[in-house]
Parts: structure tokens; sequence; C-alpha cells
């Protein structure tokens, strides 16, 4: 099998002042803060629990159980999918997006809690790292994404639509 798709297209709102403007899709960077995220977090679990070593791999499953929360809904239509969020309070540069054959990840964190200005430490209100599993492969370069009215829409096509 040839290396996965990955989408790495970038696509900046000409309009800011618009309802509703595109959102890159950044696999890397999304992945990378959501490993970080999860790293931390495992390697709290891990100073809770004692320091004991050879539980990191239960450490990580905890820590991602409580850092990625579920989307819980995804449309279909046609050989499309659909997920729609509500992200309250996060403006469009708080947002990536990253899409994979097999599921997407939504990073929404405020930029302070990124650059470490007003708080080292972030809050629910401040970062949420959402996930959603595709019911069936998609192709990640078909995917789009936009904030409008405080919701996240992101579409991407079935991989294969006559397969399903």
């Amino acid at each position: 099998m040839g290396p996965m798709k990955i989408a790495t297209a970038t696509v900046k709102a000409k309009d800011l002042s618009s309802p509703s403007s595109s959102l890159p899709i950044k696999n890397q960077e999304v992945l990378d803060r959501v490993n970080r995220r999860i790293a931390s977090r495992a390697y709290g679990i891990f100073e809770r629990n004692g320091g004991a070593h050879g539980e990191h791999l239960q450490h990580w499953l905890q820590a991602e159980a409580q850092t990625l929360q579920r989307i819980p809904r995804i449309t279909e239509s046609s050989s499309w999918f659909t997920i729609s969020v509500p992200l309250p309070n996060f403006a469009q540069d708080d947002v990536s997006v990253a899409v994979e054959p097999h599921r997407a990840i939504v990073a929404a964190e405020k930029a302070s809690s990124v650059d470490g200005t007003e708080s080292s430490k972030s809050s629910l209100q401040d970062s949420l790292f959402l996930v959603a599993d595709w019911p069936s492969e998609v192709d990640p370069t078909t995917a789009s994404a936009y904030l409008k009215n405080e919701t996240l829409v992101l579409s991407v096509k079935r991989a294969n639509p006559a397969a399903a």
C-alpha cells in the first residue's frame, strides 16, 4: 500500500468580514499539538501514580481519553460526510483542522493558551480537542472547513463512493 494521503492545503480567507471563511487543513500542526497535550497529561498521570514505570500505554490511553472529545454526529449526503460542531467563543484564528483517511481532529485553542502570555495553564474554556471517526475511508484532499456563526462545518468526500 502506498503512502497515506494527507491534506496539506492552506486556504486564506480573502474577506474576514464575510459570514464564513475557509479554515486551513493543517494535519502536522494539529497532530503535534494534540500529541503534546496528551503527552503532558500522560506524564501528569504517571507522576500521580507514583512514577511507576511500565504503564506508559495505559497512561497515554487515559490521557488521550481525557484530551480528545468525540464528535458524536456525522451526517452523510451523497458521497460526502459532514460534521457541524459549535465552537462558542473561538475565533477563526483559534481553530485548526486535521483530516486523515479515517478521522478528523479539530484543535480549538485561544491564542493566549498557545503563546502563554496570559496563562501557562489552559482551561477547558480556552482549549478544545475534538475527534471524528469517519464511517468509511475519506479522501483528505477533498476536505473543506469553515467557521460560521461560531460553528465549525467540515465536509470531506468518501474515498470509494461506489464501494459503499
